[in-house]
């Protein structure tokens, strides 16, 4: 599409399309932003690796609406602090580069393979953990697969919209 172009006689007809087109399309465009924000959504609940559920249990669809934005977003809803942020990023990007994990406390009631009399808590030290978790795009992947689709969907919507306004 080159160019919006509205043919109208009479300044009256002039002033009102022109007050009536951004309302409409706007109305349109919402509508098709919903639909392709619910498609997505779709998509990437399909691609979330499913260990345990948690991460899929996380995702969220939300669509922001003013006069001047209209915005659908598809992302992860932390529940416990950063750390759930921290596991989707590590999974949709990957995770190679060492973590320190602090020193702490924890309870045995097993060494090894023999069960002790009675559990006991034991001091673990300081050390750095290298994970190595392959990068699995199921955010940034559906998104690059559907970012034609969208262009071409919203384009049609607004040459649909000068059509009619063009009638």
């Amino acid at each position: 599409m080159d160019a919006v172009k509205i043919d109208v006689t009479g300044v009256r007809q002039v002033g009102l399309r022109f007050d009536e087109f951004p309302d409409e399309l706007y109305v349109e465009l919402k509508a098709e932003i919903d639909a392709l924000s619910n498609e997505l959504f779709s998509r990437v609940q399909a691609a979330t690796p499913d260990a345990t559920g948690l991460l899929r249990s996380q995702e969220r669809l939300r669509l922001f609406a003013d006069p001047n934005r209209i915005t659908g977003y598809v992302d992860v809803e932390g529940g416990k602090g950063s750390q759930d942020f921290a596991k989707a990023g590590a999974l949709e990007y990957g995770a190679h580069r060492a973590t320190k994990v602090s020193a702490h406390g924890m309870r045995l009631d097993h060494y090894w393979a023999r069960k002790l009399a009675a559990p006991e808590t034991v001091l673990v030290q300081a050390y750095a953990r290298t994970p190595d978790i392959q990068e699995h795009a199921f955010e940034r992947g559906p998104l690059e697969a559907m970012q034609p689709e969208i262009i071409a969907r919203l384009n049609a919507v607004v040459e649909r919209a000068v059509a009619e306004a063009n009638a």
